[in-house]
């Protein structure tokens, strides 16, 4: 776990609790985006790095990019994280959030690297595999890794399906070792 979800993991919990109990998880979600793409444009970075900034004026400079993206709640957000020297952690937060919400919502998220890219029938296909295998909505993401040959590693949560051709022939290497 890197450095910086774990320091988003307590913020996006609260969030999403408090979005949760208000039914306001997406404007939540819609906030956070925006929010996300504003500190990673490579401007705001500069800008945020600057130490002649203090925190006061960079909250203020972030709140007035987000201005009609934000309610008062997300003005109050940018102003705890700015104290905080936690601005940056806006991705991290957003994609946590995300995480939360697909949960609450029974949808897991499954991370298939293949050796070429996924048709959209392959992609329905192991999505309808996955859902009946895990007894939960299934969202694919899907990425291209072309050192493993063919065949594809699967990862959905603690579930880690590796039918790779490099996987194959390293379990087999081992196999012949022993």
């Amino acid at each position: 776990m890197s450095d910086l979800t774990y320091a988003a993991r307590p913020y996006a919990r609260a969030i999403f609790e408090l979005a949760d109990e208000t039914k306001s998880v997406d404007s939540w979600t819609d906030m956070l985006a925006f929010l996300s793409a504003v500190i990673q444009d490579k401007a705001m970075v500069e800008a945020l790095d600057s130490p002649k900034m203090t925190d006061q004026q960079k909250a203020e400079l972030v709140a007035g990019v987000a201005e009609g993206h934000v309610n008062a709640q997300g003005k109050n957000l940018i102003e705890v994280l700015s104290q905080n020297d936690r601005l940056k952690i806006v991705p991290a937060i957003f994609e946590l959030f995300e995480a939360y919400r697909d949960e609450a919502a029974g949808i897991v998220e499954a991370e298939v690297i293949s050796a070429q890219p996924l048709t959209p029938e392959d992609e329905n296909k192991l999505s309808a595999a996955l859902n009946k295998k895990l007894g939960r909505e299934v969202k694919i993401v899907s990425k291209v890794d072309e050192s493993l040959l063919g065949g594809a590693i699967i990862r959905a949560g603690d579930l880690v399906i590796d039918g790779s051709i490099q996987g194959r022939l390293g379990k087999l290497a081992t196999s012949l070792s022993r």
